[in-house]
């Protein structure tokens, strides 16, 4: 525990009984001594112009703090929104792609129709071998193959992979939520050579 929530958690505790004091106090149920007694080590404490800044810094700080966390949080959603953009450009190239080795007669040899399919991922166990051997198609199939190889390149050039740094979890925190410093992140950031902008 900290110098700042012990002091903290005694101020609210003296702060409770000072309360209940004046309540009885006011509703006659307490002498005058017994009242300011209960009272000094709230007195004692709020009077120390030291304990108050202390406080009062303590507080500033967890704000600025909660601030970034903020910013921060906004950063990695608009970072999860671009990579599933991503996600969501790539998804019709695969599925272009698995029409392609779907389409029997397409391709000149069973060997081509295969290598389409291991490159593309697509699993060809249910897919008879190809029968036809047509010159024509090969080439236009092997012009297609090229350009969806470069849309593949253009957009995997864009992903980069960023070592974040240790994480930590807020005391008394039971949400699970894992956060990271914000100067931490931009340095691990800008290490990757990924350029960015503070707000």
């Amino acid at each position: 525990m900290t110098d700042i929530t012990e002091l903290a958690q005694r101020m609210k505790a003296a702060a409770v009984r000072a309360k209940a004091a004046t309540e009885d106090y006011v509703a006659h149920r307490m002498s005058i001594t017994v009242y300011l007694e209960e009272c000094k080590e709230f007195n004692d404490l709020s009077d120390g112009l030291d304990n108050i800044l202390a406080l009062v810094e303590a507080l500033e700080k967890a704000q600025r703090y909660i601030e970034e966390l903020r910013e921060w949080n906004a950063g990695l959603a608009q970072e999860s929104f671009e990579r599933q953009q991503l996600i969501s450009e790539l998804e019709p190239i695969r599925a272009a792609a698995e029409k392609l080795v779907r389409c029997k007669g397409r391709y000149h040899s069973e060997q081509n129709y295969r290598a389409l399919a291991a490159l593309f991922g697509v699993k060809t166990p249910d897919l008879p071998p190809l029968e036809h051997e047509n010159v024509h198609y090969a080439d236009a199939a092997e012009m297609e193959i090229a350009a969806l190889r470069q849309r593949i390149a253009e957009l995997e050039s864009r992903t980069v992979t960023v070592k974040l740094p240790e994480p930590f979890k807020l005391a008394k925190s039971s949400s699970g939520l894992t956060y990271y410093f914000a100067d931490d992140v931009d340095a691990a950031l800008t290490a990757a050579g990924i350029k960015w902008e503070a707000e």
